[in-house]
């Protein structure tokens, strides 16, 4: 069977799956699992993409992933390469210590996203070692899992820079640490048993996880290309135009009615309304979160990072700001050609 073709476009959200050589192990100690989060984070501010959960087994690893830049290729270069350098030097291992290409199947639909997020942190008790394991002991293992991100997802350890928990408000509670009880009951009610609809929606095709419209729309413009070309390969669907930082920041200033250097410059009194500034400059500039950093007097990206993080806690309690928010979207997207 030939191999699924990628399919690539700005603001997709994926599934990104990648195993050791042979099921072999990549991560053999402690150092080893901090070595490869170091490096993620680093792939995911080069390349702008969006990290919603991940799930580190010993010899394979899980990533919920949205590409606002259609870049998903680049980035899984950059961060299997970065960490099979590292892993066969420093283990003296030659080879190849991934094996073959990663899979990565297109997610579409809060519902199915949702699931997605449940299923990948479930994956320290779907083990052997835990097959006969209560639901008690079950959940204690999972919430002391240091190598995902659920613990911080329920509230065991603070919030990782990393993450975008933007799903967690589909808890419907009113408040973060409300939708991180309501997230664990989520988890800990499919502790012994399957997803059925997730995995029947997984199955389904080689391609794309949502319901049988997205599936279908999918395997029909994979077809579509196929019938184009000999060879297996990416699909790079058209990509969306980006918008001028300068044009983000003047749209987000004249919507809040500040200036765009109080923006720039002196965002403490402003509150939130920097990190949306900024978040947005990150989500629809043409600029990367580094140069976004510079543009707002910051000496590195690792800031920009914390003020979306703390922009992304904010908003699970700010209905309001999250409607103006939807509105300054809703303009720039208008300036796409």
């Amino acid at each position: 069977m030939p191999r699924p073709w990628r399919i690539r476009f700005p603001g997709a959200k994926y599934h990104v799956t990648s195993r050791g050589n042979g099921r072999a192990r990549i991560f053999l100690c402690r150092g080893d699992y901090l070595r490869f989060l170091d490096q993620l984070s680093s792939a995911l501010d080069a390349d702008q993409v969006i990290l919603y959960a991940f799930c580190l087994m010993p010899n394979h690893i899980h990533l919920q992933v949205e590409t606002p830049r259609g870049n998903l290729p680049r980035f899984m270069q950059r961060l299997t390469t970065a960490y099979s350098m590292y892993f066969r030097y420093k283990k003296s291992r030659p080879g190849h210590c991934f094996q073959g290409r990663y899979g990565a199947k297109l997610v579409e639909g809060d519902d199915y996203l949702l699931r997605l997020t449940r299923y990948i942190h479930l994956n320290p008790v779907r083990t052997r070692a835990m097959k006969d394991a209560t639901p008690e002991v079950r959940g204690e293992a999972l919430a002391s899992y240091p190598w995902s991100s659920y613990r911080s997802y329920i509230g065991r350890t603070p919030p990782e820079d990393l993450i975008d928990y933007r799903w967690l408000k589909l808890m419907g509670r009113s408040s973060l640490k409300a939708n991180q009880r309501a997230y664990q009951r989520y988890i800990e009610g499919l502790l012994t048993d399957e997803d059925d609809i997730l995995l029947s929606a997984m199955k389904a095709s080689r391609y794309a996880i949502g319901d049988d419209r997205f599936r279908n729309e999918t395997e029909e413009g994979v077809l579509g290309v196929r019938l184009h070309k000999a060879d297996d390969g990416d699909i790079a669907w058209p990509e969306a135009d980006r918008v001028p930082l300068e044009a983000v920041l003047a749209t987000v200033a004249a919507h809040f009615k500040v200036s765009e250097d109080d923006l720039r410059f002196h965002g403490r009194r402003l509150g939130m309304i920097k990190a949306v500034a900024i978040d947005l400059c990150c989500r629809f500039s043409d600029e990367t979160q580094r140069q976004v950093a510079k543009a707002f007097g910051y000496r590195d990206s690792s800031s920009v990072g914390k003020r979306r993080q703390a922009l992304a806690t904010h908003l699970s309690e700010d209905p309001h700001l999250h409607r103006q928010i939807a509105q300054i979207e809703k303009t720039l997207s208008a300036m796409k050609s």
